[in-house]
């Protein structure tokens, strides 16, 4: 059980191999696929073509994002469906903060895919997924808020991840000043990006600009003096102790 708190201001940017992309990697899995930090873009930075084995889940801090199929800007989620295909340009420089589920893919000289840092041949082509989903686009602000019967918390659902190997959810909180959420545990992991504002998990405090990851079964009280603005990615329930409330995390 365990709550770690990082913020970005105080992190080192990590060459990605990819000019002018640097990340930010709180948890980097070789094994799994499983990450969760940032990326940064300079204007005219590609990420190269890449295909997503499990799902990747972004939000646009900063700037914007193009590619075959869309552009996603500033204040929008945007989710990147296993089996994607796809190589996202920046124009005017860009940050996103991600969980990505799964392992990418980038092709060889000859156009089959092979797992990042393996040289095993995964024998998937581009020709593959013509014609199939690649990303969702989210303006988070323009869903409709729900309340988990929590006093001073909104929960904007932003994705299920229905179908994949994590039965994850992604939402924004806006926690009102004061407000308290009641002693709880987590059953899964669960990371947090404070957007901007101030709460406090225990006895720990994360301001904006925070990453919070938060361990399966722990246990803790949330609340906020001045307000807070945060995205959650969780793999589990919240499970209450002392109250009856709706999901905090829309399961």
């Amino acid at each position: 059980m365990s709550i770690k708190i990082d913020n970005m201001s105080d992190l080192p940017w990590t060459d990605s191999g990819r000019d002018g992309v640097v990340s930010q990697n709180l948890r980097y899995d070789t094994d799994t696929g499983r990450y969760f930090g940032a990326a940064r873009f300079e204007p005219m930075a590609r990420s190269g073509v890449h295909r997503h084995l499990g799902p990747a889940v972004s939000y646009m801090l900063e700037g914007a994002l193009s590619d075959h199929d869309n552009d996603v800007r500033e204040g929008q989620a945007f989710i990147n469906l296993t089996g994607a295909v796809h190589d996202v340009i920046c124009y005017r420089g860009a940050l996103a903060v991600a969980r990505v589920d799964g392992p990418i893919l980038y092709p060889d000289d000859e156009g089959i895919f092979y797992r990042l840092g393996e040289a095993a041949d995964e024998g998937e082509s581009v020709d593959a997924t013509v014609g199939g989903a690649t990303n969702l686009y989210i303006t988070v602000s323009e869903l409709q808020a729900f309340s988990p019967g929590v006093p001073g918390l909104a929960v904007r659902s932003i994705y299920d991840y229905a179908n994949d190997a994590w039965d994850a959810r992604f939402v924004h909180w806006t926690v009102a000043p004061g407000s308290t959420i009641p002693v709880h545990e987590t059953t899964g992991l669960v990371d947090w990006f404070v957007i901007a504002g101030e709460i406090t998990i225990g006895n720990q405090r994360a301001g904006s600009g925070s990453y919070v990851t938060i361990e399966p079964n722990t246990r803790a009280e949330v609340s906020s003096r001045y307000g807070c603005r945060l995205l959650a990615w969780s793999d589990g329930p919240a499970r209450w102790l002392d109250a009856e409330h709706a999901d905090i995390y829309g399961f």
